[in-house]
């Protein structure tokens, strides 16, 4: 394991590659003590986090996303290629096939932020006040959002809110338990807090004009979701919820959302929602990922399909596709499910343009549904193919609208639960689609709907299931096992910290 100045030293060299990095010259030390001279360090170690986030995106879409029951859990796709982390979609977790490893590399990125927040609020006195709120606002917020991911994933979880690597150089070595589900949700809501009263007297707005940052709506949204989480869920084996004032809980993160809400709004159409032109300009991005032509890509490349093998597939009128997409190359080691696509409501326009559905023809000559590639992420186009360079968005406008329905519904304010969702239905119907209310319960179930529809591989599925309609679904696909909710640790932390335990499933 690398030592804090060795992660530095690699860490500045991704700085430049950094959504909108600054064109800063070399700095030619960063050792421990004299990384924290000057603004222009502080600032790029902050893009070097944010790039650290953008590497861990792929991970976070294995955790969020992949669980929730609308993926193929076929071995071979519609096309004939393996699927990938087949243990997850199928629910099929266990400590030999765990799908992700070591906390999912997350420590890593902490212990980053905790190296960070010693410094910048014990140093760096050359930093305004305004700056040192920023970057200390950043820095809870995104250790937030980390031990949020590993909250839902594993349950309780080691809590280091210290530097401590800098002692011992290495995280294999300090042997630290592995916190209850409550006392993680407790740290989680303590600093998330503690971002947003670092925000308190700042403006809405993005850091250095771009929404690749952290900034003072996301950490509001994320304080909605932690705890809209903590109103609902409990800890498994638990008989109450998380929040020890749930109603409360739901009333502060409803007027953090109504805090956020106005500063935003929505693109009239869905597809323009991720569009890879004018980027910090898109006035729904609220905090996402940033990948950019010639210097990243995302992973939605393993969603679509390889174009050397797809010669042989139709559109609904029977017209022979080819490469319809125009992508440089894919691969479909994950497929959305047949059932998944015709769950959609007719005139759904998120349907179009988030799948392309293909045929094949039977020995009658007659069409049938052969498969379906994600064309939701694909990107700018360069050399006359796509690149897969879309942003991939942490929060947006209609996540804060969808959250204020499911919290206003919680609140048993079926007025305002149905004025939200009504704005989502009308840009995805392209017109008024009203819903009706009729009860609670059928309100939860059309936001759940609606969620599936709106946020297609944006890392949401699962967590949203195990959430939602008191996690009946999550359940479902765990067999009623409530304990198998939670993912298992794999063998090689086991075995290299005695003090964590195994997940009670999977011992």
């Amino acid at each position: 394991m690398k030592t804090i100045r060795n992660i530095i030293l690699a860490l500045s060299g991704l700085l430049m590659g950094a959504c909108n990095a600054l064109e800063l010259g070399p700095i030619d030390q960063y050792s421990i003590n004299n990384y924290w001279n000057t603004e222009e360090q502080c600032e790029r170690f902050m893009i070097g986090l944010h790039y650290r986030l953008k590497e861990k995106m792929e991970t976070i879409m294995v955790m969020g996303e992949l669980r929730g029951g609308t993926l193929s859990t076929e071995a071979v796709t519609s096309t004939g290629e393996a699927a990938s982390n087949l243990e997850a979609v199928s629910n099929n977790l266990s400590v030999s096939n765990p799908c992700l490893t070591n906390w999912g590399d997350f420590y890593m990125d902490i212990y980053q932020i905790n190296h960070a927040i010693e410094k910048i609020s014990g140093e760096c006195d050359f930093l305004r006040d305004e700056t040192r709120k920023t970057y200390l606002g950043q820095l809870y917020g995104l250790r937030a959002f980390y031990y949020f991911h590993l909250l839902r994933t594993w349950g309780g979880v080691p809590l280091c809110d210290k530097p401590d690597v800098l002692q011992t150089g290495d995280l294999t070595t300090l042997n630290k338990k592995r916190a209850s589900e409550q006392e993680t949700w407790n740290f989680i809501r303590k600093d998330i807090d503690t971002s947003c009263d670092m925000y308190a007297e700042l403006a809405y707005g993005n850091y250095n004009g771009a929404n690749c940052y952290w900034n003072k709506a996301a950490s509001q949204c994320l304080k909605a979701e932690v705890y809209l989480w903590g109103a609902k869920v409990k800890p498994i084996g638990g008989t109450g919820v998380l929040s020890p004032d749930p109603a409360g809980d739901l009333q502060a993160a409803k007027a953090a959302l109504e805090k956020v809400e106005p500063h935003y709004s929505y693109n009239a159409k869905f597809a323009n929602a991720f569009s890879p032109k004018d980027k910090d300009a898109n006035p729904e991005t609220i905090f996402a990922a940033r990948y950019m032509l010639n210097e990243s890509t995302n992973y939605f490349v393993n969603f679509t399909y390889n174009i050397a093998i797809f010669t042989k597939y139709f559109d609904a009128e029977g017209n022979k596709l080819g490469n319809v997409l125009n992508i440089g190359s894919g691969y479909m080691r994950y497929e959305y499910s047949q059932a998944f696509y015709d769950s959609f409501e007719e005139g759904d326009t998120r349907r179009d343009a988030t799948f392309l559905q293909f045929y094949l023809k039977d020995t009658d000559n007659e069409l049938y549904p052969a498969g379906r590639s994600l064309r939701k992420f694909l990107g700018d186009v360069s050399n006359g193919k796509v690149q897969y360079t879309n942003d991939v968005p942490v929060y947006r406008y209609m996540d804060v609208v969808l959250m204020l329905a499911e919290i206003c519904n919680e609140l048993d304010e079926p007025g305002d639960t149905k004025k939200w969702i009504d704005i989502v239905r009308k840009r995805a119907f392209g017109k008024d689609q009203p819903f009706i209310y009729t009860s609670k319960d059928a309100a939860e179930e059309a936001i759940l709907r609606e969620r599936n529809a709106e946020f297609v591989a944006e890392s949401k599925r699962w967590y949203d299931v195990r959430r939602m309609c008191g996690g009946k679904y999550a359940l479902e696909l765990v067999g009623g096992d409530e304990r198998r909710l939670l993912w298992p640790i794999d063998s090689g932390v086991l075995s290299k910290d005695p003090l964590v335990e195994q997940n009670e499933a999977y011992k």
